[in-house]
């Protein structure tokens, strides 16, 4: 299910507006053709509210029935969705990046064209049917319960930090951890229509409070959550903020272990470490465009995929970027081996790593990938999968452009920190250049 995910994300009430929505609803009903279902679902934000009952409007107004989730994480939206006679899952969240923005996200079988057309609205004895459903909740539950090993995690009995930014996750991630007998200390855990918005890059500023919560009452690990449930981040028993790529190892370990052979999915923002580790346990390693480590997932049957920052996807589980999940399999994995969070991470090797932006308008972009190729690709090999990643044996660089803003996104990695400045001051009169 959902080979296909298209994100469309932009201002509320300017370039997403209530009637812009339903057409799209009416548009993607309009594909489907009369009759069929789609599920819908979003976070506790008031304007992923309105834009949802206007997508909702627009299905009904092409014929389409609507199974209408409410508030729920992606994650459990994507697993109940097999309940029912779908093959169109639809998410309206707030944007992880600016506050007056939204995200829709589309999960389908199949390419769903979106091209600017009329759309056609059926007579009024054809409208769609509204359905609100709740049975979806336990399921999935059930469902995280059935998938790991209950038994090893309730008689470790770990104290853990949540942090569910005060948003969809809350039903779900305190009562999994209560049910598996974790003793659970809860941060940002009251569901408001005004939930917090999770941080675009993680630093030691943003997750200050759950790092101090966790030292100060001695927990095992921390963690934090998104307003949608499908990004987390984990905090070491020190109160040290784990790196994304550091988890990606952690992860692509266990999974290679269970699952000899296997491949593991990632973007080309992934770490040499990642290559490393892949390589030692005799795995397979995919890089991905950043947006289709899914999709690549999906597709070339891997037992892990990952992406920064803070998504993760179990196969064995569902095929969906999931934090809930994510969580609880941190906990087991901490339980199998007996070993604490920050041991676990200091198995897997971290190297000197920096990203930022630098602007770029649109129509310089291609010119910018080409001057770097032509400068520095003899001097490495590169990828050209996502704007161009050029490794050499001691570093390497990726620089890719934003699809959304007049951004070039440069991702720098050294084993060393002066390679790593200089590269970072190179790049940076490079592409200023242009």
């Amino acid at each position: 299910m959902s080979l296909y995910v298209k994100e469309i994300r932009g201002v509320v009430n300017s370039e997403i507006t209530n009637e812009f929505a339903s057409n799209m609803g009416t548009m993607i009903g309009n594909f489907l053709k009369p009759g069929k279902n789609v599920v819908v679902g979003r976070d506790t934000s008031l304007f992923s509210q309105m834009i949802k009952r206007s997508i909702t409007a627009g299905l009904m107004a092409s014929g389409i029935g609507v199974i209408d989730f409410g508030v729920a994480p992606i994650p459990t939206v994507h697993y109940g969705a097999s309940l029912y006679d779908t093959d169109v899952i639809i998410t309206i969240t707030a944007s992880h990046l600016r506050p007056d923005e939204i995200a829709i996200k589309i999960f389908s079988d199949y390419k769903i064209p979106m091209a600017q057309k009329h759309a056609e609205r059926v007579p009024w004895d054809k409208i769609g049917y509204l359905s609100y459903v709740y049975d979806y909740v336990d399921r999935y539950l059930n469902a995280v319960l059935e998938n790991v090993e209950k038994e090893i995690i309730r008689s470790m009995g770990l104290k853990v930090v949540v942090d569910c930014a005060n948003a969809s996750t809350v039903p779900f991630m305190p009562q999994l951890l209560n049910i598996l007998g974790c003793e659970t200390i809860l941060f940002g855990c009251q569901t408001t229509e005004t939930s917090s918005k999770m941080f675009a890059e993680p630093t030691p500023e943003t997750l200050s409070m759950v790092s101090d919560l966790v030292k100060s009452i001695g927990a095992d690990l921390g963690m934090a959550l998104d307003n949608d449930g499908d990004r987390i981040i984990f905090i070491d028993e020190n109160g040290n903020i784990i790196r994304d790529q550091t988890v990606l190892g952690i992860f692509a370990r266990e999974s290679l272990i269970k699952n000899p052979g296997g491949t593991i999915v990632s973007s080309v923002v992934a770490s040499r470490a990642l290559d490393e580790t892949v390589l030692k346990y005799e795995g397979n390693l995919i890089k991905a465009p950043v947006n289709l480590v899914l999709n690549k997932t999906i597709e070339n049957k891997a037992v892990f995929g990952g992406d920064e920052p803070g998504m993760y996807i179990f196969p064995e589980f569902q095929d969906c970027f999931d934090a809930i999940f994510t969580g609880v399999k941190m906990i087991e994995t901490i339980c199998k081996q007996n070993k604490t969070l920050s041991q676990l991470a200091g198995e897997i090797p971290e190297y000197p790593r920096t990203g930022f932006s630098i602007e770029c308008e649109h129509e310089n972009k291609e010119d910018v990938l080409n001057n770097l190729k032509e400068n520095l690709d003899e001097k490495g090999v590169s990828i050209t999968t996502d704007g161009i990643r050029i490794d050499w044996e001691d570093a390497y660089i990726l620089v890719r452009p934003s699809r959304f803003e007049p951004l070039m996104r440069v991702y720098i990695e050294s084993k060393t920190s002066k390679k790593l400045d200089e590269l970072s001051n190179e790049l940076k009169n490079m592409i200023q250049d242009v």
